[in-house]
């Protein structure tokens, strides 16, 4: 059986792709600009609002001194403000550098000074934790485009500027720092080519597709939230259900109440959704729309695997990859399998490594 990979090669994906991250969501603003891009709480943007978001804050950035090749350190936790810096970044062909605010004082300084950011914003209306990075570092509240409440450093004016490369397989798309698993963290240099063709593949895979709403709780500032949760979703024209915190009740109610139909996490996701369950004594977790489960980050236990898809009655897909990769490595075709509930079964029918 073929999928909507088998009908294209690497070449046709590239000569498919925009030039720059922030450009996935034009064609949706063209065609669908009433569609919902992003959910936050109870506030829906469509994207002809995103873009208009996106528009507003990347004009502030250039009153606040930002320029091509800055970099722009970006402490938040997941929110439509943070995509929207992130997509002004882009267009302002500035570097984004997304950190969690849940860092020590010692890691984001450590990130700051390597990084050489230009200035650092924080989203202090969406967590204490950024807040008080806010407030360490006597940065100035702000309201910048839409978004209120962004905490805007002093300027850093002995930091110089990368060149700007025309080539999206040579211009910086995102500054993103690894866990530090193995040292220090390290800043890793992604191309907007690579995140937009590992997007691309992430979309072709899952067959994700306007209508379709992706749970995005795995951090923005990890490649996985960056590259598959939030560029990959626009891409595909989907919408992305934004979740600043993991709370399993949250996420147990909007797969039930909010059409939840893309749900990617890592073991610990999963396995305190079940917990949850078993807490509150619940018989079975409602299912709604979810059609899809994926998973990465950590090794996944076959046990919690087998759990997992008896309770909703579908595979759970292993994923891997790496940040240098943008992420992906290794993912899993998702084919239709005749013995499973057709409207939301899908079966693994082979890896695929790029």
């Amino acid at each position: 059986m073929t999928t909507a990979l088998d009908a294209v090669s690497a070449a046709d994906i590239v000569a498919s792709l925009p030039n720059r991250i922030s450009k996935v969501t034009a064609v949706h603003i063209a065609d669908r600009p009433a569609q919902p891009a992003l959910v936050e709480a109870d506030r829906s943007w469509s994207y002809r609002e995103f873009g208009g978001a996106v528009a507003a804050v990347a004009k502030d950035l250039v009153r606040l001194q930002i320029r091509p090749g800055d970099r722009v350190l970006l402490a938040s936790e997941n929110s439509v403000a943070l995509a929207a810096l992130i997509f002004a970044c882009s267009e302002l062909d500035a570097w984004p550098v997304a950190v969690n605010p849940r860092l020590s004082p010692r890691e984001l300084d450590q990130i700051y000074a390597h990084s050489g950011a230009r200035r650092l914003f924080t989203t202090t209306e969406i967590s204490k934790e950024a807040a008080a990075h806010a407030a360490r570092l006597h940065a100035d509240l702000c309201q910048i485009g839409p978004f209120g409440g962004i905490g805007v450093s002093a300027l850093n004016e002995t930091t110089a500027p990368e060149l700007v490369e025309a080539d999206p397989t040579r211009q910086v798309a995102a500054l993103v720092y690894t866990s530090g698993t193995t040292g220090q963290p390290k800043g890793v240099m992604l191309s907007h080519r690579g995140i937009l063709f590992a997007a691309s593949t992430s979309v072709l895979l899952r067959g994700t597709a306007p209508g379709d709403r992706v749970y995005a709780v795995l951090p923005m500032s990890h490649i996985v939230g960056f590259s598959i949760l939030l560029v990959a979703t626009l891409m595909a024209g989907a919408t992305v259900h934004v979740v600043a915190k993991y709370d399993p009740a949250a996420l147990a109610k909007a797969i039930a109440e909010d059409g939840i139909t893309d749900l990617f996490g890592v073991p610990a996701t999963y396995q305190r959704l079940l917990e949850f369950k078993a807490v509150k004594g619940l018989a079975r977790l409602e299912r709604g729309r979810l059609r899809r489960m994926l998973v990465a980050g950590a090794p996944l236990d076959l046990d919690l695997k087998a759990c997992v898809e008896e309770e909703f009655g579908q595979p759970l897909f292993n994923n891997y990859g790496i940040t240098e990769c943008s992420p992906s490595l290794t993912g899993v075709r998702l084919i239709r399998r005749a013995t499973m509930n057709p409207s939301v079964s899908f079966f693994p029918e082979s890896s695929i490594v790029w």
